[in-house]
């Protein structure tokens, strides 16, 4: 099992640099308190530290199964 962390976005994005909007997105991070569950790697280690001052990060001891879309939950349980 991976490890996984839970990241939130506690500041909003109105006067972020088009760069930090950019980073925000390749997060998944939209809109202020929305949360994601990703995998701890380097590179989302490193837009996470580039925009720590925005996010709350914690560890995430849940399975990965939690990670996936609604939609993607409903085309597995369809096959």
């Amino acid at each position: 099992m991976t490890s996984l962390i839970k990241v939130t976005l506690i500041r909003s994005r109105s006067k972020c640099t088009p760069r930090q909007v950019a980073t925000l997105d390749g997060l998944g991070l939209r809109g202020r308190g929305k949360t994601k569950i990703l995998k701890d790697t380097k590179p989302i280690r490193g837009m996470i530290m580039k925009m720590q001052h925005m996010l709350e990060v914690e560890r995430f001891d849940g399975d990965d199964s939690q990670r996936e879309s609604a939609r993607l939950r409903a085309k597995r349980a369809a096959s």
